[in-house]
């Protein structure tokens, strides 16, 4: 059922439904003990961005719910980019690769992430929605042939990926950097606290509403297969 244990030596009562190295180094960073669960979903992209993060995030969320104890929470994630009207999702090859980073170069595209939240049980959970915008140096072939030696994009939604290498492709973003990462923290604070406030620290029960802000849509979800 999961992959690890929990982060703090105990069993876990939350759990991220998700392989995703930067959205583990998120959760420790709030301080958050959880177990991971190995999911295997078929990712679909629909209309909008919106739209494609949002199913995938609760398809995702579905398939960890089944799988953990009941009571646990579980958390699901999903991230695309869109640039020029265009969703770039996780590239086939390297080729498609290459041709992502060639549109993303001297231009922006927003990050669209998703975190949906469950208990194990419950007829509903929270599904919180955030952008941030990502605008990008002038990428040279060079500077692209070099961005794929890290094999950062591969595997990552629109061959970038910031947590690392990708960071320097950047000139500046406009919203949360974890957002673009993977795993929203403001999303996923707002989401947490919304279906699991008792059982979260002190300082995630009561994150004030005002923060969050204008990038951030909150709204329950109804879980079903």
């Amino acid at each position: 059922m999961s992959e690890a244990g929990s982060t703090m030596g105990r069993r876990p009562s939350i759990y991220l439904a998700s392989a995703s190295v930067p959205r583990r180094t998120i959760l420790e960073e709030l301080g958050l003990a959880f177990g991971l669960l190995k999911v295997d979903v078929a990712e679909i992209v629909a209309v909008t961005a919106r739209e494609t993060v949002e199913e995938n995030a609760r398809r995702k969320l579905v398939a960890g719910l089944a799988l953990a104890e009941k009571g646990a929470i579980v958390i699901a994630a999903d991230t695309v980019l869109e640039t020029q009207g265009r969703l770039l999702g996780k590239p086939a090859d390297e080729i498609a690769a290459t041709q992502y980073l060639q549109q993303l170069s001297g231009g922006s595209a927003i990050a669209c992430s998703a975190v949906a939240v469950a208990v194990t049980g419950a007829a509903q959970g929270s599904l919180a929605t955030e952008t941030a915008e990502v605008h990008f140096k002038v990428l040279s072939p060079e500077i692209i042939c070099w961005y794929l030696t890290t094999r950062e994009p591969m595997g990552r939604a629109g061959a970038f990926g910031i947590g690392r290498f990708g960071e320097i492709l950047t000139e500046s973003i406009d919203g949360g950097y974890s957002c673009v990462s993977g795993l929203p923290k403001t999303a996923l604070v707002a989401a947490l606290a919304s279906v699991a406030g008792e059982q979260m620290p002190e300082p995630l029960r009561h994150m004030p509403a005002a923060l969050m802000g204008t990038r951030v849509q909150l709204r329950s979800l109804a879980i079903h297969p």
